[in-house]
């Protein structure tokens, strides 16, 4: 673990998000496994320094990108079939959505359906200022997490849609 992290003198970065899992073992070899993440650190107890065991028994950060984690915990449910409290999902960047999607179906992912969509990657077009072009795909990790792969296929620049409306409408 590579720390302590950079940012600007009294801001605030991500450093971790923390999954509960039903099995650990099988969330970390999703993570490592269907998204390449490297196991960084594993504990079995934490204690204050008073001596008092803390919150869990284990813990396991697989590492993002030199600073930022998903911590691993035992105690996820079986019975998890949708998204609910205010976490909605996690978002990851990756390379290729699609060879992303297939790598984690491999390795214990689910696809995730959202209303008509079955999750599996597609092209997105974000209508905002400037318009994005991305691609994305939604799984399931085993502990239930609702997971977004994104890949941004154009650059964030504003694209002018009247030339085209008024080339389709002559």
């Amino acid at each position: 673990m590579s720390a302590p992290w950079s940012r600007p003198p009294g801001s605030a970065t991500l450093m971790h998000v923390a999954i509960l899992c039903k099995d650990v073992d099988e969330s970390l070899r999703f993570y490592r496994d269907g998204l390449g993440f490297a196991k960084t650190y594993e504990w079995s107890k934490t204690t204050s320094d008073t001596g008092q065991v803390l919150y869990c028994d284990r813990g396991v950060y697989v590492e993002l990108d030199g600073h930022t984690y998903i911590e691993l915990f035992p105690g996820g449910r079986d019975d998890v079939t949708s998204i609910s409290g205010p976490l909605q999902h996690i978002a990851l960047i990756v390379d290729d959505v699609d060879e992303a999607y297939t790598k984690c179906l491999g390795a214990g992912g689910a696809a995730f359906p959202i209303e008509d969509w079955d999750g599996a990657p597609t092209q997105v077009f974000i209508n905002g200022e400037p318009e994005m072009e991305v691609r994305v795909a939604f799984v399931r990790g085993p502990g239930g997490e609702l997971i977004e792969l994104y890949q941004q296929l154009s650059p964030v620049v504003a694209v002018d849609r009247t030339a085209t409306a008024a080339g389709a409408s002559a």
